[in-house]
């Protein structure tokens, strides 16, 4: 089985520590993880290390908010799923992330069995757009 490549994107160390370590957890689902702490180091990784099969994306980075990130990620790539992971709740922030062309939203602080089933929703669904499968 191929490993779903994940990009996580977090300013704070220890939250991609403990989301790398609830996706390494996953023994029946293998992850390779690549990380990013600003939206500079989002975008090398993006166009370096990409094909990703899911970005998990901080909204307060140090350099540019996640939604600015999200809208020139979607400029190149439309498929790839795009899941906001921050401690804003207001109501707006929601519609700011899917306008910005995010397709989920989960609140800090993660409750790791929510972010595991998010993670496998969107990887599953990512991995079989457009192969034909149902």
């Amino acid at each position: 089985m191929a490993k779903k490549r994940v990009l996580i994107v977090d300013d704070h160390p220890p939250t991609r520590a403990v989301i790398k370590g609830v996706l390494e957890a996953e023994k029946g689902d293998p992850f390779e993880i690549v990380e990013a702490g600003t939206g500079g180091e989002t975008l090398k990784a993006f166009e370096s290390k990409g094909p990703f099969d899911l970005i998990l994306l901080d909204v307060c980075l140090p350099d540019v908010d996640g939604f600015t990130i999200c809208k020139a990620i979607r400029k190149v790539d439309n498929k790839t799923p795009i899941i906001f992971v921050t401690a804003k709740t207001d109501l707006k922030d929601y519609t700011d992330g899917r306008e910005a062309g995010g397709d989920s939203y989960v609140v800090k602080p993660i409750a790791r069995g929510a972010l595991r089933a998010i993670v496998q929703l969107f990887t599953t669904l990512g991995r079989n757009k457009g192969d034909g499968k149902a």
